[in-house]
């Protein structure tokens, strides 16, 4: 009972400031979440394996200041700003899916950041989908370098057999993977090799956001689709 009346206290003693423009009142005010581009290039080669994959934003400035935030210091307000971008894009999209996966840390690297990014988003889009969210079966059983300082036939190599469904029972038949930003998408299409190995039917992807590379007119949209 108490803690609404606390919560509006210290948001009247400490306002809430956006994380890319600082102007006061939300996490992520939505001028800024209104300026975000829509990304609109190819998808990566690597996720062919994929049902669907759907890449929501150029991963610019604004998106960098929140999602650096949310997970380099550990600024979990964000996860509901972002989690509610990637819901409202399902909104849209309406996924055929049974359950939603994020990508899994190592236990080594969550234990060290205290949650896991991609969880705490998908956490979202599966509470306002009413979707069940699987978070630990599907687990990184070896530790990898950080991706961001590989290239691509590199990234590809180091998430090589770094995953494993931990469970005898198969995933779900259809899976939406969520993670928050997504490069060459080697990471994303070893976790979909593994479910469709375990006995997935069928993997779709969703991500944040992505670096810009060249973008196409807006007439096609980031959608990769499996017939």
């Amino acid at each position: 009972m108490w803690m609404p009346l606390v919560d509006r206290l210290l948001g009247l003693l400490f306002p809430e400031r956006c994380c890319a423009c600082r102007r006061s009142g939300a996490a992520l005010c939505m001028p800024c979440r209104g300026a975000l581009e829509p990304y609109n290039d190819d998808i990566p080669a690597a996720l062919v394996l994929q049902h669907e994959t759907r890449i929501l934003y150029v991963y610019d400035q604004r998106l960098r200041a929140a999602i650096h935030q949310l997970k380099f210091r550990r600024q979990r307000r964000l996860a509901r700003p972002l989690g509610e971008l990637m819901a409202l894009a399902c909104d849209a999209w309406q996924p055929d899916v049974d359950a939603i996966i994020p990508i899994p840390l190592h236990a080594a690297r969550q234990a060290e950041r205290g949650f896991n990014q991609a969880e705490v988003l998908a956490a979202e889009v599966a509470r306002q989908h009413r979707v069940p969210l699987i978070g630990e079966k599907l687990q990184r059983v070896r530790a990898t370098r950080q991706q961001a300082r590989l290239n691509t036939a590199e990234r590809a190599d180091n998430v090589a057999e770094a995953f494993a469904w931990s469970v005898a029972d198969p995933p779900p038949r259809r899976i939406l993977l969520v993670d928050d930003v997504l490069t060459t998408g080697a990471t994303m299409a070893a976790c979909t090799a593994v479910l469709l190995a375990a006995g997935a039917e069928r993997v779709s992807g969703l991500a944040l956001a992505r670096s810009r590379l060249a973008l196409r007119p807006a007439n096609n949209p980031a959608i990769h689709t499996l017939r």
